[in-house]
C-alpha cells in the first residue's frame, strides 16, 4: 500500500510538471501571438480577436502554472482535502481547454472575419463601386477575390492594384492567383497549429492527472483507515 501510494505521488508530481511545462508554453505561445500582429492589423482593425485570444492563452497559462504548484503542495502536505480540490481544477482546467480547441478549430476552418465576408459580397454585387473592404485584404494577405484572380475577370473587371505585388500590375509575375477565402483559412490556420498541439497535449495530462489525483486520495484513506484500524 505504501508503494503505491509514494509511486502515485511521484507520477502526480511528474504531471503536475509537465503541466507547469505547458502552462509556461502557453503564456509563450499568448505573447508570440501578440507580438506577430502587424502595425498595419492594429490601424486597420485587423486582429480579428488576436488580441483577446492572446490574453486568455496568457491567463490560462499563468491559472495552469499555479494550479500545479497547488497540487504539488497538495501531494507534499498528503491533504485529501486539498488533493480533491486539485482533482476539480484540473477537470476545470480540462473542460476550457477543450472549449477553446473546438472555437479554434471551428475559427481556422469555416469561419470567416465578417469584414471580408462584405467584401466578398459587394465583389459579386454588379452595382458596387470599388471594394476597398476586400482590398486590403489582397494586399496584406497578397491574394486576389474570392476563389483566384480569376474572379474579376468573370465579372469584366481588372484586377485592382492590390491584387499584385508592391502594387505593380504591369508585370504579370507580380499578379496574385490565390483566393483570399483560401489565404485567410491558412493564416488562421498557421497561427493556431501549434496551440491545438499544445491544448491536447494539457487535455491529456490534465485528465491523467486527475485520474491519479483520485487514486491517489483513496489509497491514502485507504491507508489511514488501516492504521486506525490496526491501532
Amino acid at each position: 500500500m505504501y508503494c503505491t501510494t509514494r509511486l502515485l505521488r511521484y507520477v502526480l508530481c511528474v504531471i503536475s510538471g509537465i503541466c507547469a511545462l505547458c502552462g509556461c508554453l502557453l503564456i509563450w505561445y499568448g505573447a508570440w501571438l501578440l507580438d506577430s500582429l502587424s502595425d498595419e492589423q492594429r490601424v486597420l482593425g485587423m486582429d480579428h480577436g488576436e488580441d483577446l485570444a492572446a490574453l486568455l492563452c496568457v491567463l490560462l497559462g499563468i491559472v495552469i502554472i499555479v494550479g500545479s504548484i497547488f497540487g504539488s503542495m497538495a501531494v507534499a502536505k498528503d491533504s485529501r482535502a486539498l488533493l480533491i480540490c486539485y482533482a476539480v481544477l484540473l477537470v476545470f482546467l480540462l473542460i476550457v481547454q477543450f472549449v477553446m480547441v473546438s472555437i479554434s478549430y471551428a475559427a481556422s476552418r469555416d469561419s470567416l472575419p465578417d469584414s471580408l465576408t462584405q467584401g466578398l459580397d459587394d465583389l459579386w454585387d454588379a452595382h458596387h463601386e470599388g471594394n476597398s473592404t476586400l482590398n486590403t485584404y489582397e494586399e496584406w494577405l497578397h491574394c486576389c477575390g474570392r476563389s483566384s484572380a480569376e474572379d474579376y475577370l468573370h465579372l469584366g473587371k481588372m484586377p485592382p492594384p492590390s491584387c499584385c505585388l508592391d502594387r505593380d500590375c504591369t508585370k504579370p509575375m507580380n499578379l496574385f492567383m490565390t483566393g483570399c477565402e483560401v489565404k485567410f483559412k491558412e493564416y488562421v490556420s498557421a497561427k493556431t497549429s501549434n496551440f491545438h498541439s499544445l491544448s491536447w497535449i494539457l487535455v491529456f495530462f490534465e485528465f491523467a492527472g486527475s485520474v491519479t489525483t483520485c487514486y491517489l486520495v483513496d489509497s491514502i484513506r485507504n491507508h489511514r483507515d488501516r492504521i486506525r484500524f490496526y491501532n
